[in-house]
C-alpha cells in the first residue's frame, strides 16, 4: 500500500508538471507581438502573394498585410544608404531594407506553431511556398527578456520578437530571429513546394507579358555585371549590422 502511495503521488508530480509546461507554451508573449520581414537580393527580387501564421492547437490562421516587397525596397542604391559595400547578391538583412508584414486586425501575442509565405521568384519566373516550423526553443527565446539599459539609465526588458526571411531564386530562405541588437541564424529552408503559378492564378507567361521582368534584369545590367547564370556563391553571403549568433548558442 505505501508503494502504491508512492507511484500515485509521482504520477500527480508529472501531471501537474505537463499541465504546467503547457500552460506556459499557451500564454501569449510578454512584449511586442510577432511579425514577420523578408528580404532579397538586389538583383533577384520576389513578388509576395500571400502569408500567415498557423497554430494548430488554438486553431487560429493570421494573415499578414503589408509583404509586398515593392522593387524600390531592394534597389542597390537603397540598400547602399544600409551596407555602402553591399554587392546586389548577397541578403541585406535590415530593417530598412526589408519588408515587414503586420498582422491583420488585433495584434495577436500568441506564437503560430508554423509561418507559410507563398511568393514568386521574379528572375526565372518561379513560383514557391516556404514554410518555417517553430522549435519549442525558439518559442522559449522570444518569450525571455533582454536586460537593456533603457536611455534615462534604468533597466528594462527586451524581447526578440522579429521573424526575418531571406529569399533566394532557387526556392530556398534562411530564417533569422531579430531583436534587441541581435540577429539569431535559425535555418535554411528548402521550399515546401513549388507551384505552375502564384497564389492568384498568375502563370509565368502572364509576368512574362508585363514589364516586371525585363525591370528585373536590367538592374544586372545597369550595374555592369552579369546576373545570369546566378552566381550562388555571391548570393549565400549575409549582409547584417549585428552580429550573427546561431540558435545552438542561444
Amino acid at each position: 500500500m505505501p508503494v502504491l502511495n508512492k507511484y500515485r503521488k509521482t504520477l500527480i508530480t508529472l501531471l501537474a508538471l505537463f499541465l504546467l509546461i503547457g500552460c506556459k507554451e499557451n500564454e501569449p508573449l510578454p512584449g511586442k507581438p510577432w511579425q514577420v520581414s523578408v528580404v532579397t537580393p538586389s538583383f533577384y527580387p520576389i513578388y509576395i502573394t500571400q502569408a500567415y501564421g498557423v497554430n494548430e492547437e488554438q486553431d487560429w490562421t493570421m494573415p499578414l498585410h503589408g509583404l509586398s516587397l515593392s522593387m524600390s525596397k531592394s534597389e542597390l542604391a537603397n540598400v547602399r544608404t544600409v551596407f555602402p559595400d553591399y554587392d546586389g547578391f548577397g541578403l541585406p538583412v535590415s530593417l530598412l531594407t526589408g519588408v515587414r508584414g503586420r498582422q491583420l486586425g488585433s495584434a495577436n501575442k500568441h506564437l503560430p506553431d508554423s509561418i507559410y509565405i507563398y511568393w514568386t521568384s521574379l528572375i526565372n519566373l518561379r513560383f514557391f511556398v516556404t514554410k518555417y516550423d517553430l522549435p519549442q526553443k525558439v518559442k522559449e527565446i522570444m518569450s525571455k527578456g533582454v536586460s537593456v539599459e533603457r536611455y534615462d539609465g534604468s533597466l528594462g526588458s527586451c524581447f526578440r520578437t522579429e521573424f526575418f526571411f531571406g529569399m533566394l531564386p532557387n526556392g530556398k530562405a534562411k530564417v533569422w530571429l531579430m531583436g534587441c541588437d541581435q540577429l539569431i541564424y535559425l535555418a535554411e529552408l528548402d521550399p515546401a513546394r513549388e507551384k505552375d503559378r502564384d497564389q492568384n492564378g498568375t502563370t509565368a507567361d502572364e509576368y512574362r507579358q508585363g514589364s516586371t521582368p525585363q525591370r528585373v534584369r536590367q538592374r544586372g545590367i545597369d550595374a555592369g555585371v552579369s546576373t545570369v547564370p546566378i552566381p550562388w556563391e555571391k548570393v549565400g553571403k549575409v549582409y547584417s549590422q549585428d552580429p550573427v549568433e546561431l540558435l545552438s548558442e542561444q
